[in-house]
């Protein structure tokens, strides 16, 4: 297993944030999560953290106070560790152009509907850009 990922979990809904991590628990994931309750404490948490050499993965809710998910996406497009962030949006839009909008921003890479399920959370770390962090749970 590779130490150099940092799991993200930002929803300003404590049950979402409880059940997420739950349920990559329970898909195998072993990194530390951090909880977040809105874009401005995850952004925080990266400007505090960017000199480690870490591949950031957030799990990030659009509808949250202080600062949206679409804010969080604007704001960290001039971040110097950008290229180490990867985003999985989660939201219970269900709505196409939501998913359009997301996937504009290159650092997204899934949509996934709210809540996460333990199949969801193992399509996320099975994903091209993750598969290097996990064990692959089919060589077990």
């Amino acid at each position: 297993m590779n130490d150099g990922l940092k799991i993200l979990l930002v929803d300003d809904d404590k049950i979402m944030l409880f059940l997420h991590q739950t349920f990559l628990k329970r898909s195998g994931v072993s990194y530390d999560t951090v909880l977040c309750y809105n874009g401005q404490e995850a952004l925080d948490y990266l400007d505090m953290n960017e000199a480690m050499a870490t591949t950031f993965l957030i799990l990030l809710d659009i509808n949250m106070p202080v600062m949206n998910g679409w804010e969080f996406l604007r704001a960290i497009r001039d971040r110097p560790y950008l290229s180490r962030v990867q985003i999985v949006m989660v939201s219970s839009a269900t709505e196409e152009t939501e998913k359009a909008r997301a996937f504009a921003f290159g650092q997204v890479i899934d949509y996934q509907q709210k809540p996460l399920t333990i199949e969801s959370c193992r399509r996320i770390i099975s994903s091209d850009k993750l598969r290097g962090f996990f064990d692959d749970p089919l060589s077990q």
